[in-house]
């Protein structure tokens, strides 16, 4: 007997199922692309098109490629203490699976095929120093290619788990870090919520006028006060209703008011009362998050 809600067959390992399938039931299609990414280089067309599809469903919601999106993904894939999302970047992970295999074969791992490789092609030759055999095949010279990004560390742990997570943050390098990640991370607000701030500090979001600069014909008076230009700094900071309700917030949280002519001065403030004071720091994220609802706003590239 059948239930009505699965249907008798797998795809990859994964059930077709007419329902939304939980994490438990994708895993055997996430070990699979785990296990193939740390024996195989992918080739870069591959990466870029897995790449492409990741990038365009985060701004479109859809399957089908496009280009449009407001931060590269280069970017998003950064740590969040460099003002990205730490998002996997598929190419330096995939690097850092073969460099892994190439630090297994360094401190011979007791594994088969280590054991294969060591009596058949280094012959007692150690492998940070040994010529690459043209005879082996593209994998193998891959592996011991790999020492380049390898020997550099020496402070690995031999036995940790995440060796390939340490290799991938070795390889992005040291990245300058933002003050305003204290706002967004760590914190209960909705994901939507803190997706829209995000892009408000990168001065992302589809405000008019950035939208001129694209080239597009819009209007671009505040839809708010039909008086001035439609800007990030005007919706947060120069718009009249949004100077009152920073005082409001500040008199309720029992601060003094606070005066400014730009979203960057508001900034700088709420960080700097922030630090060393964890109440304030709260409220500041529920302000900020929660209740600075942007009505610059215009949603995703879905048309």
């Amino acid at each position: 007997m059948v239930r009505a809600e699965i249907l008798p067959a797998k795809y990859l390992g994964v059930p077709l199922s007419t329902k939304k399938m939980s994490l438990a039931q994708w895993k055997p299609l996430i070990e699979k692309m785990a296990y193939w990414s740390q024996l195989f280089l992918i080739p870069s067309k591959v990466l870029k098109t897995i790449e492409a599809y990741c990038r365009s469903y985060v701004w479109s919601g859809g399957n089908v490629i496009t280009r449009r999106s407001l931060v590269a993904w280069k970017k998003m894939c950064t740590p969040k203490s460099a003002g990205g999302l730490d998002l996997i970047n598929f190419k330096l992970w995939n690097k850092a699976a073969i460099a892994k295999n190439h630090w297994d074969l360094a401190h011979k791992v007791d594994k088969l095929w280590i054991k294969w490789i060591h009596s058949y092609y280094m012959k007692g030759k150690l492998v940070t120093d040994m010529p690459i055999p043209q005879q082996a095949s593209w994998l193998v010279r891959k592996m011991i290619e790999a020492r380049d990004v390898v020997e550099p560390t020496q402070n690995l742990t031999k036995s940790n788990s995440n060796l390939i997570r340490q290799l991938y943050y070795l390889m992005l390098g040291q990245l300058p870090r933002v003050e305003w990640k204290l706002f967004l991370f760590t914190n209960e607000a909705r994901a939507k919520a803190k997706f829209t701030m995000w892009l408000y500090f990168q001065d992302r979001l589809l405000t008019s006028d950035r939208v001129v600069r694209w080239g597009m014909q819009v209007n671009t008076l505040c839809i708010l006060c039909h008086s001035h230009d439609e800007s990030r700094n005007h919706l947060f900071a120069e718009y009249a209703f949004a100077k009152r309700l920073w005082n409001r917030v500040l008199l309720w949280m029992q601060r003094r008011p606070y005066r400014a002519n730009s979203w960057s001065q508001y900034r700088k403030w709420a960080m700097g009362s922030a630090k060393g004071n964890p109440r304030m720091l709260l409220l500041s994220k529920w302000f900020m998050l929660k209740k600075f609802t942007p009505s610059g706003m215009r949603g995703t590239f879905k048309s």
